[in-house]
């Protein structure tokens, strides 16, 4: 698997930004319209979040979902050789800065949304050191290709270990002044179901959890695909969030406050979303 992925890595550096994008997008409509991976559970939730469209939008909207995550996989796999900051601009950089200044650190509250890889690394590189909480990705020789890229580009991480370790990390990450990203969006085993998009959703509150025993400034960001290697990075002002006497339903209340975030973020631009997720198990 390592030596088939250097191998589709080296021939993607070969090809211009315009053949990839258009490469993403053929095999895009073969993988949906032909073999139709994911193809209902896109449309469902699509039908979910949008249920003003038509069927024939949602489908539309699906097929080129599927083809920006597929220029996500070809942008990450070219980043080696290819450095993927000089093509993103950043918007609202005044908002982590400004956070940062506090000497708190900060959250950045993210989901999948544009090219979350490049997202991590301009950060650091631009702006201050920002680790992402992360899971092993898929089998070993998978995981250990992404995080050779990764640390290439500066995308840096915190992976969790063995219970406790990686909150104790977070924790380090805060008080040096920097900063550790949250992914909103997934599903997790036993977490209860909250409103995203009008319904109910299975919501991980660990985000909230986390910052009830250590409060950061937590700022919104999400990054958005203007074309291949050319993306929009936003920064929004700090979420406020309150605390009552009830630190349950605060994690409650803190995780429908975050599930809004990401869905007003979403709207802005669903073909960048990643919607073969199923949140509304």
């Amino acid at each position: 698997m390592d030596l088939m992925l250097r191998l589709i890595s080296r021939w993607l550096v070969q090809c211009s930004p315009e053949t990839c994008e258009r490469l993403a997008r053929q095999l895009g409509f073969v993988l949906f319209r032909v073999f139709r991976i994911r193809h209902r559970l896109m449309v469902r939730n699509l039908g979910i979040a949008f249920p003003d469209k038509t069927v024939q939008e949602r489908k539309a909207l699906a097929q080129e979902s599927l083809s920006q995550f597929l220029m996500t996989v070809f942008e990450f796999l070219r980043a080696s050789a290819i450095d993927p900051v000089p093509g993103v601009e950043v918007e609202g950089a005044e908002n982590l800065t400004g956070a940062l200044a506090h000497g708190q650190g900060a959250y950045i509250l993210c989901f999948h949304l544009g090219n979350w890889e490049v997202m991590g690394a301009t950060m650091t590189r631009l702006i201050a050191p920002s680790y992402v909480v992360v899971k092993k990705v898929g089998f070993s020789s998978l995981d250990r290709f992404v995080s050779r890229v990764r640390e290439t580009i500066g995308f840096l991480t915190v992976k969790r270990q063995k219970r406790g370790d990686g909150f104790k990390r977070i924790v380090e990450i805060l008080d040096q002044g920097e900063v550790v990203g949250f992914v909103m969006d997934q599903a997790r085993p036993g977490e209860p179901k909250l409103p995203f998009f009008n319904h109910p959703a299975k919501t991980n509150t660990s985000f909230a959890a986390i910052y009830q025993k250590k409060p950061a400034p937590v700022i919104p960001g999400y990054i958005i695909r203007k074309s291949f290697e050319r993306h929009r990075l936003v920064f929004c002002p700090p979420v406020v969030l309150q605390t009552t006497e009830d630190p349950k339903q605060d994690v409650i209340n803190h995780s429908i406050l975050f599930n809004k975030v990401v869905e007003d973020a979403v709207k802005q631009a669903p073909q960048c979303y990643f919607w073969m997720h199923n949140r509304w198990k």
